[in-house]
C-alpha cells in the first residue's frame, strides 16, 4: 500500500533494529526477526511496485568475522561470521542473496553496499543503541559535565575499527543509485582504520575530558580487525569521502550537546 500512495523509481534500504554489544547479547532474537522482516519484505514490495533500483545499505559485520586486516569484496563469502554479531550479519547477507536471486527470477535491480560504522548527527546516543564512536562520545562528554574521574570502555582497547561520516556515506549512496549497476556488493568505506583506544584518546582530546581512560578487560572485544578496502568503489562510481575524522567527531559533538534530550532518549 506504500508505494501505492507513493510511487517510487528509487528505494534506499537503510532500514534495522540494531545496538552495540550489550544490545546484540540481550536481544539476540528481536535483532534477528526483525531485520529478516524489514529486508525480505521491503525488496519484495519495491518489485512489486516496479520500482526501477533498490539501493540496499548492508552492515560490514556481514563480512567473515576471523579475518585480521583489510577485507575486500572478494572476501565476503569467504568465512563464517563473528559470533558477537552472526544474528544480525546473517540478516543483512541474506538480502544480498535475495537481491541475487530477483535478478536471476524478475530482473530486478539491486545494488548493495558493504557499509562501513557509521556516525554523525542524529546517530542513537541511548546507551542501550549507541555503539562505537557515539557511545563513546557520550561517555566522555558526561563524565565532563558530571566532572568524573575516569572513563571505563569496554574491552583491550586493541580492535581496529574505521568510521566514516554519514554525510560522506549518503553522498556514496546517491552516486551508487546514478552509477552503479551490479547486484555484487560494493564496498563503502575509508579504507582506513584505528583502533578504539586510539579513537577514545582522539574523542577525549575533542570533547576535553581531562580524567583517566580505564580498560574493562571483563568484556569482549568482537573482531580484532574490521577494516575495508574501497578501490573498487573509487573506480566503480568515483566515489571517497571528504571528511576528516577530527571535523566529524567536532560536528556530532556539536549536534549532541544542541540536541542532548532527544539524542540521549531511549528508541
Amino acid at each position: 500500500w506504500f508505494f501505492s500512495e507513493h510511487p517510487s523509481q528509487l528505494v534506499f534500504n537503510c532500514a534495522a533494529r540494531q545496538g552495540g554489544l550489550g544490545y546484540q547479547r540481550t536481544h539476540p532474537a528481536d535483532i534477528f526477526f526483525d531485520n529478516m522482516r524489514l529486508g525480505l519484505n521491503s525488496m519484495h514490495a519495491a518489485y512489486q511496485a516496479k520500482v526501477e533500483k533498490y539501493i540496499n545499505v548492508v552492515a560490514a559485520c556481514s563480512y567473515p568475522g576471523y579475518v585480521d586486516g583489510v577485507q575486500g569484496e572478494d572476501d565476503y563469502w569467504s568465512g563464517p561470521l563473528h559470533e558477537t554479531v552472526v544474528n544480525y550479519g546473517f540478516t543483512k547477507k541474506s538480502q544480498v542473496v535475495q537481491g541475487w536471486c530477483y535478478d536471476r527470477q524478475y530482473e530486478f535491480k539491486s545494488v548493495h553496499l558493504l557499509m562501513t560504522n557509521l556516525y554523525g548527527p542524529r546517530e542513537h546516543f541511548h546507551p542501550e543503541r549507541s555503539h562505537g564512536l557515539a557511545a563513546l562520545l557520550r561517555k566522555f562528554y558526561d563524565a565532563r559535565e558530571s566532572g568524573n574521574a575516569d572513563v571505563t570502555i569496554w574491552g583491550t582497547g586493541k580492535p581496529v575499527r574505521e568510521w566514516l561520516f554519514v554525510r560522506d556515506a549518503v553522498a556514496a549512496m546517491v552516486r551508487a543509485a546514478e552509477r552503479y549497476e551490479e547486484v555484487a556488493p560494493l564496498n563503502i568505506s575509508t579504507g582506513g582504520g584505528l583502533s578504539i583506544m586510539e579513537l577514545a584518546l582522539l574523542i577525549k582530546e575533542i570533547v576535553g575530558f581531562e580524567g583517566e581512560l580505564v580498560l574493562d578487560r571483563t568484556k569482549p572485544d568482537g573482531a580484532l580487525v574490521k577494516t575495508f578496502t574501497n578501490d573498487r568503489v573509487r573506480e566503480a562510481i568515483g566515489w571517497q569521502p571528504e571528511t576528516s575524522l577530527q571535523d566529524g567527531i567536532r560536528e556530532t559533538l556539536a549536534w549532541f550537546e544542541a540536541n542532548y534530550a532527544a539524542a540521549t532518549a531511549e528508541g
